[in-house]
């Protein structure tokens, strides 16, 4: 007996053939069905409530304080202690002169102070501050002005803060006409840094005054320049190392400080950590121009430069 044949060649129970032809066809499964659902019973089980006390709280913040000092485990408060007796027995006569053996001596200190402070610190004695932001202000500042406020100011590495501002200076009269030309008045300050990427520059202030000039108070102008380290001539006795990228005078213009002892607040859009507004390596006390004019100093996170001179 044959079916009454359906429309595509199926017949009926029988895809793509008749009755009589093997198939792998098989008939569908019958559909699962669900398990009933689980009925609460009121009083059977207690949600506990997740509530973090203020002790919890204040235990948890001094624990992660620790861990960033790195002396959870309180065996490596001896690290701390073995560091500070390295530093104390370092040699100060290897360094090659006076004044950088009074550098490191001072360094010294502070770093032995601080990995003794390390070591005898306690979780209950860390004490977390908020970080407050803050801002250079921009100046007007004269020359006259920054020679009075470095009046009687120790500095530091004269011969090398003179050497800049000398180079900075004839960079500048190289590429200045005959009549807007200067001798140096004072070297101000300076200030030495390395990128990430290795690169190291210098920050100068300096002081100058116009050639040729017949004015028993010849007009002084405060300058800023920026210089970079090309090493590959620091071994060529007849090179100079250090290349100067700009000069320019910002006693006319506004200038801003360093922001190195502070963390600014930023509220303009970066480049990843880089602020192209403002220096991060140097201190207020030496003025930059506007920071795009300049190329090193502009990592807002300051790690780079916690070991600027």
């Amino acid at each position: 007996m044959e079916f009454p044949p359906f429309a595509d060649g199926f017949s009926e129970g029988f895809p793509g053939g008749s009755a009589g032809e093997c198939s792998s066809w098989a008939a569908p499964a019958p559909a699962r069905k669900m398990a009933p659902a689980r009925k609460r019973i009121p009083g059977r089980w207690k949600r506990i409530p997740r509530v973090r006390t203020p002790a919890m709280e204040a235990t948890r913040v001094a624990m992660q304080a620790v861990e960033v000092l790195g002396i959870v485990d309180f065996e490596k408060r001896n690290r701390f202690y073995q560091k500070a007796e390295e530093l104390e027995a370092m040699d100060a006569n290897d360094c090659d002169s006076e004044e950088a053996k009074m550098t490191f001596l001072i360094a010294r200190a502070q770093e032995v102070a601080l990995c003794r402070k390390i070591a005898r610190t306690r979780p209950e004695d860390v004490v977390l501050r908020p970080i407050e932001l803050s801002d250079t202000k921009e100046e007007l500042v004269t020359a006259e002005e920054m020679e009075a406020r470095f009046a009687g100011r120790k500095v530091s590495h004269v011969a090398q803060l003179q050497h800049f501002a000398e180079l900075a200076l004839k960079h500048y009269n190289a590429r200045k006409a005959e009549h807007n030309k200067f001798d140096l008045s004072q070297a101000l300050t300076s200030n030495c840094f390395s990128e990430a990427c290795g690169t190291t520059y210098a920050h100068v202030n300096f002081t100058a005054i116009p050639q040729n000039n017949q004015s028993d108070h010849p007009m002084k102008r405060l300058f800023f320049a920026e210089l970079m380290l090309i090493p590959e001539l620091q071994s060529c006795e007849d090179a100079e190392p250090m290349k100067v990228l700009q000069v320019s005078t910002i006693n006319d213009v506004p200038c801003f400080g360093g922001c190195h002892e502070i963390r600014r607040r930023i509220d303009h859009k970066m480049r990843g950590v880089m602020d192209y507004e403002r220096c991060h390596a140097c201190r207020d006390i030496l003025k930059h121009p506007k920071g795009e004019t300049f190329d090193g100093g502009h990592n807002s996170t300051r790690m780079p430069y916690y070991s600027a001179i």
